[in-house]
């Protein structure tokens, strides 16, 4: 951080965007700044604390479950809306994010801005068919969370536009949901494979299913044909078979695909 020459603290996201876009400040904008902080790239001059900008509430709007990008893992966890929504498997996964000390800090907007390896919402949000708000140069945008990473998408958050808003559409709220984590310890920063997996149930049958699978590469990655086999309603065994070979296919090692058949078969039997 030794090129930082200005420390900004504006109290609204139009604040925030004018300094962000005004080039002779060469700013770049962070929430809790866990992780990014310790990389700044050397070209930023201008550290924009978002701390004082009102995008950390949780509430219901249209039936959808909005979460303001600068609620922490930890006001995640113990928000009554995100314990039930989707089983609980929102606050679960705010859970598992390394230490305590971490949670109050880190954010899930910044959790979300760049793709890396070992976050955890990525994989979750999109299993749960995510949508992120931005407030960019020409007002807002609404993206897919599938499409957030790619290169069309043409964004970059915390450099010239903001992430204010993770949308999760009313339609998972009652979905049957497991997030897993398999790493050495639970508050371990790294971790083995992350897994997300949901379905919605329509009497004896699987209406939709999802499965992500995240900390193999810094973006995670649906299993289509894992999710075809378990909304087919095919037994636990060839679901997980599915995922397997998927997880092979992405060269994920014989641990990996072993122990995320074995969950999915867990996960099919539970629900």
């Amino acid at each position: 951080m030794k090129s930082i020459k200005y420390y900004a603290f504006p109290s609204s996201v139009k604040e925030a965007m004018s300094l962000l876009l005004d080039r002779k400040y060469k700013a770049m904008a962070l929430a809790g700044g866990t992780l990014v902080a310790k990389t700044l790239p050397d070209s930023v001059e201008t550290y924009l604390d978002l701390k004082n900008v009102p995008i950390k509430g949780i509430k219901l709007a249209g039936g959808n479950l909005v979460i303001g990008a600068g609620a922490t893992f930890d006001e995640i966890d113990r928000s009554k809306l995100c314990r039930s929504w989707a089983g609980g498997v929102i606050s679960s996964a705010a859970a598992k994010c390394s230490s305590q000390l971490v949670r109050n800090m880190a954010t899930i907007g910044g959790n979300i801005a760049r793709p890396h390896s070992f976050n955890i919402f990525p994989v979750l949000l999109l299993g749960l068919d995510a949508k992120v708000r931005f407030a960019c140069k020409t007002g807002t945008k609404l993206v897919d969370f599938q499409d957030l990473y790619s290169s069309g998408a043409g964004l970059r958050p915390g450099l010239d536009c903001l992430i204010t808003e993770v949308i999760i559409p009313a339609k998972t709220r009652k979905w049957g949901c497991e997030f897993i984590k398999l790493a050495k310890t639970e508050s371990s920063w790294e971790s083995y494979i992350k897994l997300f997996f949901a379905v919605e149930k329509k009497g004896k049958f699987f209406a939709q299913a999802r499965i992500a699978v995240g900390a193999l590469s810094p973006r995670p990655f649906r299993a289509p044909a894992a999710e075809k086999a378990l909304a087919a309603g095919e037994t636990p065994e060839a679901c997980a078979a599915a995922l397997a070979a998927e997880l092979a296919a992405a060269r994920a090692g014989d641990y990996r695909c072993a122990a995320a058949a074995n969950l999915l078969k867990r996960f099919v039997k539970s629900v």
